[in-house]
């Protein structure tokens, strides 16, 4: 799915909840978060989703971490097969934004 159609077919509930979820591994090493980066965040989401449901995890903060390491990497492996696009700059993930959708939210 393309960035436009996500943003055509989204709800309210599922955009706040995929754009509260974006600085927990959307950052980059060398600067900020892009347009494009922004565009490949949600064309990767779909992925992401489907991979959330795949990947098992371990309990507790260190399984969790090693969990979302797994899912965006087999969500971006997915999405390059599809579309030969990657990403920009390597994946940040925000520890202080993962504990507290960790906490407040959970995972998918």
């Amino acid at each position: 799915m393309d960035a436009q159609r996500f943003l055509e077919l989204a709800g309210d509930d599922e955009l706040l909840q995929f754009l509260r979820r974006l600085p927990m591994v959307a950052g980059n090493d060398d600067g900020p978060v892009t347009l494009p980066d922004l565009i490949y965040e949600m064309k990767l989401w779909p992925f992401v989703v489907e991979a959330w449901k795949r990947v098992d995890g371990e309990p507790g903060f260190p399984g969790r971490i090693l969990q979302m390491s797994k899912v965006y990497k087999r969500a971006e492996a997915e999405l390059e097969e599809l579309t030969g696009e990657k990403r920009r700059l390597p994946r940040v993930i925000d520890l202080t934004v993962f504990l507290d959708i960790y906490s407040n939210e959970g995972l998918p």
